[in-house]
């Protein structure tokens, strides 16, 4: 009836009489949409769902219920279904719903393309991660690329402001330009002036004629790294060289022109500072035309995988070593930390252990954390079966890590009776995550609900 009215309306279906016969399916023929009966014949109907996603993770899923099970759809939506529709299914409320999906893909696809497009106009060098957190920052390096404006790029150290600048000049029309970066905590206070704005010789004991960094970044973008370490006195001359564009060189009565971007970076308040008086409040609200901040990698622990394994690819291929990889045991660990040194100092981690390692894979042993090496794993009390020798190391390690889920999935569905939102909850997850773990292992909570 379903398929008869869904093909009169100009949809493909395909239609299978159990759970074994859609997997199979969907193999051949992607879907956008699934109507997934709960009751299956031999699957659970939010099972099937979770596999389906797995093999197409566009999917949307249209869960069907019958009287008395509202409950159970209920369960279905948390574990991530669109929708349920009870029965009886009327053709009106059916095809209201599958347009309301059909309207949504049409707007994902639109906007799959405009990603695309995208990500291939604009390049985001060494900036990395795809935490929601994250995403607030990418659109304001597009924004701030797209205009000529001052950036005050803030952010505690080591997290990465230094990329984000990278990022907005080669997406901006400079792009081709002088990239001058100046690391103001690198250089003395005595010699800043002279470094931005150039001298002459006899200017002070030792000075020569030099170009300053103003005058190297004409045409291009100059980043002052750690802004705020620029002394008072130099502030003034700063801030009337970002009003003109113009400047005199130490010891030099001639004028001197640049056209030049500015952005800057600092791990400092500058708007508690100005109001403390060590730092100018014009020069400030001068360099913070456009303000972005960059969160600390503690915030953004999902990324820490990501960020992992790009060093770790970085230093491999720079000694020409065969492709390495973490443990899982190791990601984990990597994962706990605060890492008050943000990025910079995971990255300084994932190189000594690279040092520290001899194989392929990096494990607990070799990450030396908060100057500590890590515990060693304790050693497995239980032997090894002939059969698992057999194995290659990573077929074993996914047995072992699918059993040792299966147990503890088990124990915890057993003690809450099939209660998925209480064993979610003690397992500190969501119920989508224990519904792919149960996926993946096979087990369904209907029948720890039956024994009771």
């Amino acid at each position: 009836m379903l398929t008869d009215l869904l093909v009169s309306r100009g949809y493909e279906t395909h239609h299978a009489p159990h759970a074994a016969a859609a997997l199979l399916a969907v193999e051949s023929a992607p879907v956008d949409i699934a109507l997934i009966d709960l009751q299956l014949p031999d699957m659970d109907g939010i099972e099937l769902m979770l596999r389906l996603r797995e093999r197409i993770p566009s999917v949307l899923c249209l869960i069907i219920t019958g009287f008395g099970t509202i409950e159970r759809a209920v369960e279905a939506m948390q574990a991530g279904a669109w929708d349920f529709i009870p029965k009886p299914v009327t053709s009106g409320m059916l095809l209201e719903k599958i347009g309301r999906i059909e309207s949504y893909c049409q707007l994902r696809r639109e906007h799959d393309v405009r990603r695309k497009v995208l990500y291939k106009e604009f390049f985001f060098s060494g900036v990395i991660g795809a935490s929601p957190i994250m995403r607030p920052v990418y659109e304001d390096i597009l924004r701030a690329a797209q205009s000529s404006l001052p950036v005050l790029i803030e952010g505690e150290t080591g997290s990465g402001k230094e990329f984000i600048a990278e990022a907005i000049h080669l997406n901006s029309n400079r792009k081709s330009r002088p990239y001058v970066v100046m690391d103001c905590t690198a250089t003395p206070h005595s010699l800043i002036e002279s470094a931005l704005f150039g001298s002459t010789k006899g200017a002070f004991t030792g000075a020569i004629d030099q170009k300053g960094l103003l005058q190297a970044a004409d045409g291009g973008t100059l980043v002052l790294d750690e802004i705020g370490e620029i002394a008072l006195d130099i502030q003034p001359k700063l801030l009337r060289c970002l009003e003109t564009k113009r400047f005199r060189p130490v010891g030099s009565t001639k004028e001197l022109s640049s056209d030049f971007r500015i952005l800057c970076c600092t791990n400092r308040d500058l708007a508690a500072e100005t109001k403390k008086g060590k730092f100018r409040a014009d020069l400030f609200y001068r360099i913070s035309a456009v303000r972005i901040t960059v969160p600390p990698l503690r915030e953004r622990p999902s990324d820490i995988p990501l960020l992992a394994r790009h060093f770790l690819q970085a230093v491999s291929r720079e000694h020409e070593r065969e492709e390495m990889d973490f443990t899982t045991e190791s990601l984990q660990l990597l994962c706990r930390q605060e890492w008050p040194g943000n990025i910079r100092q995971l990255k300084f981690t994932i190189e000594t252990a690279f040092f520290q390692s001899r194989g392929r894979w990096i494990t607990p042993e070799h990450l030396q954390l908060d100057g500590q090496p890590a515990a060693r794993p304790a050693e497995v009390s239980e032997p090894l079966a002939a059969a698992d020798l057999q194995k290659d190391y990573k077929t074993f390690r996914e047995s072992a890590i699918v059993q040792a889920e299966r147990r503890y999935v088990t124990a915890l569905l057993e003690r809450h009776h099939g209660d998925v939102r209480l064993a979610a909850k003690q397992a500190g997850l969501t119920r989508e995550a224990l519904y792919r773990v149960m996926s993946r292992c096979g087990v369904s909570p209907g029948q720890f609900r039956e024994k009771n």
